[in-house]
């Protein structure tokens, strides 16, 4: 589909018409909680689309080429931070230098807090076709070409997650929106209550089902949680949401901030062109997005049905992993390797299933620490591979692709990880008194939730030498992780 065939659908213009006319008069309630990205926290009203951008915060750092450290925090600071971010890739992708081309690309997931893109990232930049990768995408994710989104499918998009729509994003020049977790959750929620407000007089056919992402904490991003009369918004990393459906979602959104924008004067200030608006109006989304309770609280149905929000095995929140076996599968992964010439997912589930009589469904949750958002396993060197099979700070090192001590990201990512960190941080209380804590902080929606974060997190930690034989913190834990998550 094209954009003015996917314009033209009733349902999305009657969308378009109800932003341009709601969005002025809502009124929000901002409420973050103090992170390392929003260091005083937040609690405010504004009235207004426009109103939310004067409140934008996103308190964050990167280096530069120079290796100059480049902060940020409210929006003007932000929007010249990208400024240079934006002048590095392109930069460096007309060059066709890769190595400065991957140098933007980690320092823009520095900036937006993730780093579940880097092993993808490193991978194309050994393979020499970084530059190429971006520049293929390139015409396929703009908002003013003639492309179909049916261009973007698995020839074309190898990987796409909340790291690659920030690269994406800045690469384009037309105002392609950053679409992660934040700004799917605020998009899902006003269509939400579009379709609610039409009534009878609303599209049969939904045309928008806007993905999301599962929050780190006790934050709603679904708007079946906020009112159990709504529809749940599909989740990334789910079987409903490909990495091909999710770069469409981000076309898609981008047409439809174009659209309203079209017919209004929002985020005109100094002379602001189309692309620029197209930004600030994404980053509105962004601090609506981050709890959805900004538009309401939730409802009393809503709240009690919160853990059953997901169809597709998606948590809502929290650093709850798939059960897995990590310990016991990662040596049957290896001995695979060397068995076979393709090397994905689907095949290795499987393979396993077939070799070790377990369930399917079991072969597909032991997958889980090798997936995309985790470790990133599939497709590895033989060299990587070996590394991370032998464990220890190296292994660590090999499976996140960095040497940088760890830092708390935005992002629902690398859950394995932070389970070691978690069981770590926990290891002197009691069971009754851990559970506790993981439940009252969100990390945990159940009591058998919290066991299985606690199982992962061990062997995870023992694995890399996080945790020693008693699952306690070693020397490595304390470097790497730092202060991260510690209560104060």
């Amino acid at each position: 589909m094209k954009r003015d065939d996917f314009l033209k659908q009733d349902d999305v213009r009657g969308f378009i018409d109800w932003l341009a006319t709601e969005l002025p008069a809502r009124s929000f309630h901002l409420k973050m909680a103090r992170s390392r990205f929003v260091p005083g926290g937040l609690d405010v009203q504004a009235t207004g689309l426009e109103a939310v951008l004067g409140h934008y915060v996103w308190s964050t750092r990167w280096t530069d080429a120079q290796g100059k450290a480049v902060v940020s925090g409210n929006w003007h600071e932000t929007r010249a931070s990208l400024g240079q971010l934006r002048g590095w890739l392109k930069d460096a992708i007309a060059r066709r230098d890769e190595d400065q081309t991957l140098a933007a690309c980690l320092a823009i997931l520095a900036w937006g807090g993730v780093r579940g893109a880097i092993v993808f990232l490193k991978r194309l930049h050994a393979q020499g076709r970084l530059v190429a990768y971006f520049t293929r995408l390139a015409p396929l994710m703009a908002l003013d070409s003639d492309a179909s989104l049916d261009a973007l499918d698995t020839d074309t998009v190898e990987r796409f997650d909340a790291g690659l729509t920030k690269i994406h994003a800045l690469f384009d020049d037309s105002g392609s929106p950053i679409y992660d977790s934040r700004v799917g959750a605020a998009m899902a929620m006003l269509y939400a209550q579009y379709r609610s407000q039409a009534g009878s007089k609303r599209a049969k056919k939904h045309w928008l089902a806007f993905p999301s992402g599962a929050a780190r904490g006790k934050q709603i991003r679904n708007p079946k949680g906020i009112d159990g009369g709504f529809a749940g918004a599909p989740q990334f990393f789910g079987k409903a949401v490909s990495c091909q459906d999710w770069a469409q979602w981000q076309v898609k959104l981008g047409w439809i901030l174009r659209a309203v924008l079209e017919q209004c004067d929002w985020f005109k200030a100094g002379s602001a062109d189309m692309a620029a608006r197209c930004h600030a109006f994404e980053a509105c989304l962004f601090m609506l997005g981050y709890d959805l309770r900004c538009f309401g609280e939730a409802t009393a149905e809503a709240t009690m049905a919160k853990e059953r929000v997901a169809k597709d095995d998606v948590p809502q929140s929290g650093w709850v992993p798939t059960g897995c076996s990590f310990k016991n599968v990662l040596p049957v992964y290896a001995q695979f390797r060397q068995r076979h010439e393709k090397d994905d997912l689907a095949t290795f589930a499987k393979w396993y299933a077939r070799t070790q009589g377990a369930a399917e469904k079991t072969a597909n949750a032991y997958c889980f620490p090798y997936s995309e958002s985790e470790f990133d396993m599939f497709d590895s060197s033989e060299e990587r591979l070996d590394t991370i099979v032998k464990g220890g700070k190296e292994g660590l090192y090999a499976a996140v692709e960095s040497t940088e001590p760890y830092a708390e990201g935005a992002e629902r990512e690398r859950i394995c990880l932070v389970d070691a960190l978690l069981a770590g941080r926990t290891a002197d209380m009691s069971v009754p008194v851990r559970t506790a804590w993981l439940l009252q902080k969100g990390y945990a929606g159940t009591k058998s939730a919290a066991n299985t974060l606690m199982t992962v997190g061990r062997q995870v930690g023992r694995h890399f030498g996080l945790l020693d034989k008693k699952n306690r913190p070693t020397a490595f834990f304390h470097e790497y992780f730092g202060d991260c998550m510690r209560e104060p």
